[in-house]
């Protein structure tokens, strides 16, 4: 466990980059790759996520899922869009990738939920909420 908690923090800090909120609230993302399956049955999406210090890293697998830009122009494709990622009830930012880390929160509890979408941001009906709590 601790070796895999080594490799996935290395990699979160080779290949991140971050985006700022106006909530000074980063979101910094390592993985863009996701498995493409031809035949669609359901996504199915598992989350781990852990806190160090003011961050949380989160990983998603989402089952039979790839990660595509927002675009209201396509038509939608069963099994490409993205996650919108919640904070505290407020939407704050599109996620495209399936890990990523929420830097900078404030001391306290925070709840956080990831809702599944549709590349135009219609909604899946599929989502993963939890708390973290920031001391």
């Amino acid at each position: 466990m601790t070796k895999l908690l080594v490799v996935i923090t290395s990699i979160f800090i080779l290949c991140g980059y971050s985006i700022k909120n106006n909530n000074d609230i980063g979101i910094t993302s390592n993985i863009h790759v996701q498995k493409n399956v031809s035949q669609y049955n359901k996504n199915l999406m598992s989350v781990k996520e852990f806190v160090k210090g003011n961050d949380v890293f989160v990983e998603c697998v989402i089952s039979d899922f790839t990660f595509s830009k927002r675009d209201g122009t396509k038509k939608n494709k069963q099994g490409y869009g993205f996650l919108q990622l919640y904070l505290n009830g407020k939407k704050i930012d599109n996620i495209y990738t399936a890990a990523f880390i929420i830097k900078g929160l404030p001391i306290g509890k925070h709840q956080i939920k990831l809702e599944l979408v549709n590349n135009d941001g219609t909604p899946y009906g599929i989502e993963h909420n939890f708390e973290v709590e920031i001391s």
